[in-house]
């Protein structure tokens, strides 16, 4: 292959010299002709571990998707959306459907080539084309907005606290049902710190013995919460809050470090994607390249000695 690039570059620096110019592009023809089995194999072989990528990137998507769905939710509250969407899910549904369409334009490249079909090659240099556009807006999207999202993320959850969290357990308010889910997940409580929820505004803090929480149950260890409902004596975690008893760490470095992960393998997946496809582009043109040259050759020929 590399031999066959230095002929091929060889070939075009002379193209353009004096009255050969006919004979130097004939040259060119006749050169990819023969090492058209050559390029076949080459963009076959490169096709298997492209295919390959395109299912890890598949499975990558899908596990960022159901390792944490309740921290990944965050990232769809309004002030964090663009367009009404989540940056963050939207790039995830990116490197998925990128990654399928990589799988299944993969097999019809490999078949293309084999049966040297100079349609079916430009059909999949489209695909791949398309593919790659809407590739690289994702992983544009993603470095745009990956260097203010922490400030955003801190911003938007800080201040849901305090106008939408309402402290039940059972709570189907958006915002209050993921963040009760993080505290579990996470084994953490609050987003700056424990006192977060001292600040809220829709969380009635008083118990049933006219005392007032200082976390929600969300934040109580579970043995603690499983005492709280058969054992009216012992220490109500709500109200006294330590290690013992309940989650002390805070949030905010565990979601900031899992979406900083998921970033990462978003932009790292789509780069690689991108540049698998842009070197399967280049060598399926240069097939498509000997393919019409190899058609038109006879009749360039005619057209050359009349």
């Amino acid at each position: 292959m590399v031999s066959f690039c230095a002929k091929l570059f060889k070939t075009m620096k002379t193209n353009y010299v004096g009255d050969i110019h006919v004979y130097e592009v004939s040259n060119i023809a006749v050169m990819l002709q023969e090492n058209i089995p050559c390029l076949k194999c080459l963009i076959i072989i490169l096709n298997i571990p492209v295919i390959a990528i395109g299912a890890v990137a598949i499975g990558l998507g899908i596990w960022v998707l159901v390792e944490e769905p309740d921290v990944l939710e965050l990232s769809s509250l309004r002030e964090l959306t663009v367009m009404d969407q989540s940056y963050l899910l939207t790039s995830v549904y990116l490197v998925i459907t990128a990654g399928a369409a990589i799988l299944v334009f993969g097999i019809v490249g490999m078949v293309a080539t084999n049966a040297q079909s100079a349609c079916c090659l430009g059909f999949y240099a489209g695909m791949l084309s398309l593919i790659l556009c809407v590739e690289v807006a994702g992983c544009t999207l993603g470095v745009v907005f990956k260097s203010s999202s922490d400030q955003h993320l801190d911003e938007a959850i800080y201040r849901n606290i305090k106008t939408e969290y309402d402290g039940s357990p059972e709570s189907q308010n958006y915002f209050s049902k993921h963040i009760n889910a993080v505290h579990a997940t996470l084994s953490c409580c609050g987003y700056m710190n424990v006192t977060d929820f001292q600040q809220s505004l829709t969380w009635n803090r008083t118990l049933g013995d006219g005392s007032s929480a200082q976390v929600p149950l969300s934040c109580c260890l579970p043995q603690s919460n499983s005492s709280i409902q058969s054992t009216g004596g012992k220490m109500d975690c709500r109200k006294t809050p330590d290690v013992t008893n309940s989650y002390t760490d805070p949030c905010m470095p565990k979601v900031r470090e899992l979406f900083r992960k998921y970033e990462i393998i978003v932009i790292a997946c789509t780069a690689t994607l991108a540049f698998c496809q842009l070197l399967m582009l280049v060598l399926v043109l240069i097939s498509m390249c000997s393919i019409v040259q190899d058609e038109t050759q006879y009749d360039f020929k005619q057209n050359m000695y009349t």
